[in-house]
């Protein structure tokens, strides 16, 4: 019946339920606010991050979603995550590049039907770890609203301030226009409109007061970061002895010492050099790539070619189907 709604509209069900006709009721009806226009810049931002925006997501977005006690218990439930890292960051990283593509969002396309299937997903997974006996109250909700508005700042606001540490020139126009993307991403998701933000000031507030409510990473955060950082995601470098310090020290320093110390990190081997090395290399190539209307569509299309490239690969060639990944989590959580 999802996948029917999906591809025909709810009224191609003949008797569907209630629950869903008020969900596609809300679906159905963008808030005024919404321009596609300006999601496909925001889009567009995204696409040309390319490495950068991928050394961003691992380093910098995934820590910061692993960080959070609560946030991080239906993830270490599946029993999976920790033998899977390479894979839930290569799924996290479709989710972006579908979301971003040029109309991403808009009603027919597979943005938009893969967004809805999460947000299902997690409604099933909150139902099941209840049902399970093994949710503790005290973490809150399961996939609750402080951690789901925490998700998309740190693919909006923090995503776009990594970029900036990396040498990449991000206006406010540009970076708001990428906050309005995951704005409506967060409304079809069912975030609650007050832990929404349009600009960058509104975005930093609600990111500290998730901190504040969610308190300092435990054991499990630690577990999933380890993971993530141990984890071979391009198998010619995993002879180097130098690849897993790297990612640390980078990871380091961009985070800043307080918090990865807070995750569990080994203390510095002295490669952040590299990062500082490497920004005015970065930030030339950037200015000189976006000098011109056609230079930032080639940086546009070759970013979203890495992407694409990427999480294939990792993915061993196929798109995450969203049914099958949410039957499986379920699975493993039940």
């Amino acid at each position: 019946m999802l996948d029917t709604a999906l591809a025909s509209g709810i009224d191609a069900i003949g008797d569907p339920p209630s629950a869903l006709v008020k969900l596609f009721n809300e679906l159905d009806a963008p808030p005024i606010w919404v321009d596609f226009e300006r999601l496909d810049r925001g889009g567009s931002l995204f696409m040309r991050s390319g490495a950068a925006g991928m050394t961003i997501l691992g380093l910098v977005c995934l820590p910061m979603m692993y960080s959070s006690p609560g946030g991080n218990k239906p993830l270490v439930f599946t029993g999976q995550l920790l033998r899977r890292a390479p894979r839930r960051l290569a799924e996290t990283a479709r989710f972006m590049l579908e979301t971003s593509r040029s109309g991403g969002l808009r009603r027919d396309a597979e943005g938009f039907r893969l967004t809805v299937k999460v947000r299902l997903m997690h409604a099933q997974v909150r139902r099941l770890l209840w049902k399970s006996g093994r949710w503790d109250p005290s973490w809150g909700e399961p996939v609750n609203q402080m951690y789901l508005a925490g998700t998309s700042l740190a693919l909006s606001v923090v995503f776009v301030d990594g970029l900036r540490r990396l040498g990449l020139r991000v206006g406010v126009r540009d970076a708001e226009d990428l906050i309005a993307l995951w704005r409506y991403s967060s409304h079809l998701m069912g975030v609650d409109p007050q832990l929404q933000c349009s600009t960058e000031t509104q975005g930093w507030r609600i990111v500290e007061l998730v901190r504040r409510c969610e308190g300092a990473p435990d054991g499990d955060s630690v577990a999933l970061i380890h993971a993530v950082m141990n984890a071979s995601y391009v198998p010619a470098f995993d002879r180097h002895a130098w690849r897993i310090p790297l990612a640390y020290d980078w990871s380091r320093s961009l985070l800043g010492d307080a918090s990865a110390d807070a995750l569990g990190y080994p203390p510095r081997k002295g490669w952040q050099w590299v990062r500082h090395a490497a920004r005015p290399l970065v930030s030339t190539a950037d200015l000189l790539l976006h000098a011109t209307p056609s230079g930032r569509a080639l940086s546009a299309r070759f970013g979203a070619a890495l992407w694409d490239r990427a999480t294939t690969e990792i993915l061993s060639g196929k798109h995450p189907p969203a049914a099958t990944a949410s039957r499986g989590a379920v699975k493993e959580t039940a």
